[in-house]
């Protein structure tokens, strides 16, 4: 006896009812793979598009309190950091120092404000092959006075390659202050999201911003397994404080979150306690990610309460069509079972039914996604979109992966079989008499 077949004629015998439930199927599955995909991607897109602006996994900067009770923003307890990297160098793959400038550049009776970075050059060459010019060239960029400028910054002020341009800027100290540059090239966005910098040689910004040559304002940290990320961070800050550092008090949280917020719109009365050397500030990408993993969190309760609904709907569905089944084929059990059909195998056929039914309607389903998936991922945002921060070179990433096909389907399925054991064991309860005389 080969219940597989049976449930297959069965179920194929009912085409009308067989495609409208498995058409329901198909969609609840095919709406929550694709979902979930898109919020998938959503996050990867973010984090690498996060990684590439910010120029790594894990961000250290200081502060050194002066004299005159005034903050400079500077690395300078450079051997205690160092020491620190020492003991986590297995896990880094590479490290950017960096100094930065956050002032207005001036040419021609035109102001433009754009971030610029003190950059050693000999030490990022990854940097460099990332560079995209849009003019210019690379052969004079470790001149001291050499600076490459975002293509929208030059168009604004109008200077052209070979030109000089003026940066107002403080020192670390907070005095004004204004350098010379030399433009030896523009840059295009190459991500595409708006978020751009000028780069020159890190001595010639020290020079100007006051620090010593072996100081920085910023260390990047590249990192060999980004799954690490939390792990080496919270290492980072303990090895600070056992080298004898200082770490910048964490913001505050839950019930402290409206004074937080008042105290950075209009300020604080409360002194800060005073330190010694370097007071360090541990950042990682999670910090920078934590809105869009909120958001994530939000589409994915969306997408899940959609998928419960479509279930419950589903459900109620196969538990009235397999008892209308069972009605309509009460005469037909009873000869099953006259001829020596089992009680087991009565449940069993009707629960093979179910699955078959589910598994179809699961794989067309997860086809369905895959092809709006694909067809979601074909649009072309234009450079410079607002979306920007979510695309992968211009495109939407839909990222279906085999575990959360897998597990839906499991899930679906597990469903569909409790919806239709009910009916399933009334059926095999039926006695073959009172069945023939229905």
């Amino acid at each position: 006896m080969n219940l597989w077949k049976m449930a297959y004629r069965n179920v194929s015998r009912q085409k009308r009812r067989s495609n409208l439930l498995g058409l329901a199927i198909a969609f609840g599955v095919m709406m929550i793979v694709l979902v979930n995909g898109l919020t998938q991607g959503l996050i990867e897109n973010t984090q690498r598009n996060f990684e590439s602006a910010l120029g790594g996994h894990i961000y250290i900067s200081g502060a050194v309190r002066l004299p005159s009770g005034k903050t400079s923003n500077r690395i300078g307890d450079v051997e205690l950091l160092d020491r620190v990297l020492a003991q986590v160098s297995q896990f880094v793959e590479t490290q950017q120092k960096r100094s930065v400038i956050g002032g207005k550049f001036v040419f021609s009776s035109k102001v433009s404000s754009i971030t610029t970075y003190g950059v050693h050059w000999d030490a990022e060459q990854d940097l460099i092959d990332s560079l995209d010019l849009a003019e210019g060239s690379l052969a004079n960029l470790r001149e001291p006075d050499s600076i490459l400028l975002p293509e929208k910054t030059a168009k604004d002020l109008g200077v052209l390659i070979g030109e000089t341009v003026l940066l107002s800027f403080e020192t670390v100290t907070g005095q004004a202050n204004v350098g010379e540059f030399t433009v030896i090239g523009t840059l295009k966005d190459a991500s595409g999201l708006g978020f751009t910098a000028a780069y020159t040689d890190i001595r010639y910004m020290n020079s100007l911003l006051g620090l010593a040559p072996q100081e920085y304002q910023s260390l990047n940290l590249v990192l060999k397994d980004i799954a690490l990320i939390n792990m080496v961070t919270s290492q980072l800050k303990t090895l600070i404080v056992q080298e004898g550092g200082v770490l910048k008090p964490e913001p505050a949280n839950d019930g402290d979150m409206m004074k937080a917020s008042i105290t950075a719109m209009f300020g604080s009365a409360t002194k800060e306690d005073p330190w010694v050397g370097t007071r360090f500030d541990v950042a990682d990408l999670n910090d920078y990610m934590d809105m869009v993993t909120q958001i994530v969190a939000i589409l994915n309760g969306i997408a899940l309460g959609m998928f419960l609904i479509m279930l419950l709907i589903t459900m109620v569905g196969l538990i009235n069509t397999f008892r209308m089944i069972m009605i309509e084929r009460i005469q037909e059990i009873g000869t099953m079972r006259a001829v020596g059909m089992q009680r087991k195998h009565v449940s069993r056929l009707f629960l093979l039914e179910g699955l078959i039914l589910v598994l179809r309607g699961a794989f067309y389903g997860v086809v369905a996604a895959l092809v709006i998936g694909f067809g979601i991922s074909l649009i072309v945002f234009p450079s410079g979109s607002d979306y920007a921060f979510i695309l992968n070179e211009g495109h939407i990433t839909v990222a279906i992966g085999l575990g959360n096909i897998l597990s839906i389907t499991v899930i679906i399925t597990l469903i569909t079989l409790l919806a239709v054991g009910s009916p399933a064991r009334k059926a095999a309860k039926l006695l073959p008499a009172d069945a023939l005389r229905a």
